[in-house]
């Protein structure tokens, strides 16, 4: 790819800003097409949450084996 040199052999500081707008209004393009298709949102029935707590301690049973085979229910 060749450098553009300036007329006095000087490498040149200016930047191209015509592929920078191309894409920018491509950009802006493909955005004002698409923003109209969002609007159109399926409605959708999300259940409900419920807040109710258990404060009550479950039953629980605790098993103990022994080295011997005796097992004990508490």
């Amino acid at each position: 790819m060749a450098m553009n040199m300036g007329s006095d052999d000087t490498a040149m500081s200016e930047i191209n800003v015509t592929p920078l707008v191309d894409v920018m209004l491509v950009l802006l393009t493909i955005f004002i097409v698409t923003a109209p298709l969002l609007t159109n949102a399926v409605p959708v029935n999300l259940p409900k949450a419920t807040s109710d707590l258990s404060l009550t301690q479950p039953n629980t049973i605790s098993i103990s084996v022994t080295d011997d085979g005796t097992v004990y229910f508490t």
